[in-house]
């Protein structure tokens, strides 16, 4: 996806809590002067805001120095729930303090002097996928990103679909777990993020584990990430493949309703998670056939093509459509 000559298109961004993430990207979908900074989200939302203005001018001008034509537009995903009419950050969690209610779409148009579009970063890795990647030539089709939460996005005929107040698409937040359900970062309890992503998987593993074992391992609880336990679950030990196999399940079921009220051609599932591999995958589809209805069970359930260029390919294609 990365093609270092050639004009620019669309300028994209993706802003999240980790990093900012800024490329020009054309309208097939390729990717040009991809640049990152850390998003320092601990310094507030104003700051990050301001981190990704100056990474977006930087490649303004970068392109510029290079003789190639401007961006026609910005195109942006984001962090939290974001109303795509105006741009606005309606909620966002603490992981970025202060990001709740910034105008991101009218900072943004304003410091480029471009007009910019907005969307929530689980919508446009699933428009992402859907043209360019694991989706490709189909119209409907579910993206997930699973790794320290459940994100995704919903694409109905081609285009987002956000519902009546344009959040549409918590797919992490579909409930799995009616009976003492354990309590999810939304404020709920029984959500399937709260089963299945990341911090799931470990919470679930450490609780097989005798007091002692985490240590006689080298595993630092507080530090514990899936990729460690999927490689103590290569390795034969019963209480990481349990916990992976628990969490593939759970979301599985959640995929199962997905296909049963949506019906879509493809589901993609992208994140740290889904890093685990061919393994992981396979569990996720048998619990996810298992549960569908047999007349939508057949639907492709595919690792995400793009890994993290998605969002950038995303957001862009989310200008595309809506210049």
């Amino acid at each position: 996806m990365h093609d270092a000559n050639g004009p620019a298109g669309v300028l994209a961004l993706d802003i999240g809590g980790t990093k900012i993430a800024g490329a020009l990207v054309a309208p097939g979908g390729q990717i040009r002067l991809a640049r990152a900074v850390p998003s320092g989200a601990q310094d507030g939302g104003e700051a990050v805001l301001g981190r990704a203005i100056a990474l977006a001018q930087a490649i303004q001008k970068e392109a510029l120095d290079a003789g190639w034509p401007a961006p026609r537009a910005a195109g942006v995903g984001s962090a939290g729930d974001i109303d795509p009419g105006t741009g606005t950050v309606r909620f966002a969690t603490a992981a970025i303090p202060g990001w709740t209610g910034l105008l991101l779409r009218e900072r943004i148009a304003a410091a480029l002097s471009l007009p910019a579009f907005v969307d929530n970063d689980g919508n446009v890795m699933a428009l992402g996928e859907t043209l360019h990647g694991a989706g490709r030539g189909s119209r409907h089709v579910i993206g997930l990103t699973v790794g320290t939460g459940i994100g995704g996005g919903l694409i109905l005929n081609g285009r987002i679909y956000h519902g009546a107040d344009g959040i549409a698409g918590a797919v992490g937040h579909i409930i799995v777990e009616c009976h003492e359900p354990r309590p999810c970062v939304c404020g709920g309890s029984g959500c399937l993020e709260a089963y299945a992503s990341g911090p799931a998987i470990a919470g679930d593993f450490l609780r097989r584990l005798g007091a002692d074992e985490p240590a006689q391992l080298g595993l630092a609880p507080e530090r514990l990430r899936v990729r460690e336990i999927a490689g103590l679950a290569r390795q034969g030990y019963p209480a990481a493949q349990a916990a992976i196999r628990q969490g593939a399940a759970y979301l599985g079921a959640g995929i199962a309703s997905l296909l049963n009220l949506l019906n879509p051609q493809v589901v993609v599932i992208g994140g740290g998670v889904a890093q685990i591999g061919e393994s992981y995958l396979a569990e996720v589809r048998r619990a996810a056939q298992g549960h569908a209805k047999r007349s939508v069970a057949g639907a492709a359930i595919l690792p995400a093509a793009l890994g993290t260029d998605a969002n950038l390919v995303g957001a862009a294609e989310l200008a595309w459509q809506s210049l």
